[in-house]
């Protein structure tokens, strides 16, 4: 049987999802619980890779078992698993099924605070001194639509850069300036390296020019400083 599963994570004590050699991946973490649940050795596969210390409220995973539990007997891995991880869902899915190659579109959230963060909201949110939004507030449009996104990303080899954003939101509250970017994939660091440049551009140190520019020339010295990773969700994947 195939399994489709649904788990959110706080990143800030990991390497990232994926199983790592220099650090503890959250993925190890889950494969660990699954085994003293089980007794047997079941390996997972991701939709993704988060980078470390960035969170999910939607990362999806599958795992094949011959094991006669249930969907909702399943969840007990949960009892085995850190509090900063909870698989949220599970549920039988078709054979050719996969949690990355099947995916439609990924939507992600950067949370920027418009005041100095406290000991309890520091690792979900990053505060960003003399910051504008009114600077911003239009050129984020810039990034819709289907471009060569090489110059906000770190590069991989083999890895093509041209993707598809359908849409990128602002949402404002009383704490909060909340970015929404939804698109077909992402590559590596690329929705921290927009969101550094949106930075870059909302504290005066780039003109909002330069958007354009770097989607133009994919030169990646022009964009701002990656962004931290405590900001970033990968909020939903769709299928």
């Amino acid at each position: 049987m195939r399994y489709k599963a649904i788990v959110s994570y706080d990143g800030s004590c990991y390497q990232g999802f994926q199983k790592q050699t220099n650090g503890l991946g959250i993925q190890e973490v889950i494969e660990k619980a699954f085994r003293l649940m089980t007794q047997t050795d079941i390996k997972i596969h991701s939709a993704g890779r988060t980078d470390k210390g960035v969170h999910a409220k939607g990362q999806v995973f599958h795992f094949d078992s011959d094991l006669d539990i249930d969907e909702t007997t399943w969840l007990r891995v949960n009892d085995r698993l850190p509090l900063d991880i909870r698989v949220n869902q599970v549920k039988k899915v078709k054979p050719d099924f996969h949690a990355r190659h099947s995916a439609k579109s990924k939507i992600y959230r950067y949370v920027i605070a418009k005041t100095p963060s406290t000991a309890f909201s520091k690792n979900y949110e990053v505060f960003i001194r003399n910051f504008d939004i009114d600077r911003i507030k239009e050129i984020i449009h810039e990034f819709e639509g289907t471009h060569d996104f090489k110059g906000f990303c770190q590069h991989v080899e083999n890895k093509p850069t041209i993707k598809t954003i359908y849409e990128v939101k602002l949402r404002e509250t009383k704490k909060h300036y909340i970015f929404t970017f939804h698109g077909n994939s992402f590559l590596k660091y690329m929705v921290r390296s927009m969101m550094g440049t949106l930075i870059q551009i909302a504290i005066g140190k780039k003109e909002p020019e330069v958007i354009k520019e770097i989607l133009e020339t994919q030169d990646r010295s022009l964009a701002g400083k990656t962004a931290e990773a405590r900001g970033l969700f990968l909020v939903k994947i769709y299928y």
